[in-house]
């Protein structure tokens, strides 16, 4: 009897040794994944993604008044270059449906920001300001700004000649910011809509428009009353406008533009409404 209690205590001992070696030797599951080792928590969701996969539609800030970009119709409904390809990267990202959200553009970034929509594609430039506020896709299309002036006006051939002149731009782009900084002598005519501008110049209130270069060249294409100068003012690209908190959502997005490059059905759009 001795015996028996005796080896049943030395188990016992033996027992308890093993789970405190075993304890001394593991993490808590918490800290295991906060160092990287071991099975982890999967990580949640992109907001926008799950949104996708819940409700199957995108929602888009765009300011529907920029020609061959975004623009409406006479029956009012939404077309455009960059209506048809977000169209394209929404089909992508599983989204039966695209509901856009017509914007003025200086409320695009503060909407995007209030969630009103979950991006934006409104021929946005790129830049280092407004990559302060937002995030961006890689770009989709070259821009850069240029001049366009009446049909008839031999008067100004670049830049330096735009000193002392009216200039329509509209508020809150790049082209105000850009006129701004490095030619302060302009007379600058700010405007909520792209059309308003054109009609400026149209109607010779204005000198010149500061605008960008593809937007201009096809507006020029459909109205004999103006002109684009050969001239590019800046070198800059277009891109999605998105939420600094949603980088899931940017990386598929720019997942979707290289297949729709690879595949050949972002040319086919860019064809459709730039031409050569």
């Amino acid at each position: 009897m001795k015996g028996l209690q005796k080896g049943l205590f030395s188990l016992c001992a033996l027992l308890v040794t093993g789970a405190l070696i075993a304890g001394c030797g593991s993490k808590p599951a918490e800290q295991t994944a906060a160092s990287g080792g071991g099975s982890q928590t999967a990580t949640p969701a992109d907001e926008v993604l799950q949104k996708i996969k819940d409700t199957k539609t995108l929602l888009v800030g765009t300011d529907a008044t920029f020609q061959p970009f975004e623009y409406k119709n006479a029956q009012n409904e939404y077309e455009g270059f960059d209506i048809d390809l977000v169209k394209a990267v929404a089909a992508e990202l599983g989204a039966e449906k695209v509901e856009f959200v017509d914007t003025d553009f200086k409320g695009l970034i503060p909407g995007l920001q209030g969630k009103k929509f979950d991006m934006i594609v409104s021929a946005m430039y790129i830049t280092d300001e407004r990559k302060q506020t937002i995030d961006f896709s890689q770009p989709y299309y070259p821009g850069g700004l240029t001049i366009m002036v009446q049909k008839d006006n031999d008067s100004i051939k670049s830049a330096d000649d735009l000193k002392g002149k009216k200039v329509a731009v509209q508020i809150g782009t790049k082209s105000a910011k850009f006129l701004k900084e490095k030619y302060p002598e302009v007379k600058l005519v700010e405007v909520e809509k792209n059309v308003e501008m054109f009609l400026e110049l149209e109607s010779k209130r204005v000198d010149a428009v500061v605008t960008g270069m593809p937007a201009a060249k096809v507006y020029a294409k459909q109205h004999d009353k103006v002109k684009v100068l050969d001239v590019e003012l800046t070198q800059e690209y277009y891109g999605y406008g998105i939420r600094k908190e949603n980088k899931g959502f940017v990386v598929a997005v720019d997942k979707a533009l290289k297949t729709l490059k690879d595949n050949g059905k972002q040319d086919e759009i860019a064809n459709k409404w730039f031409g050569e």
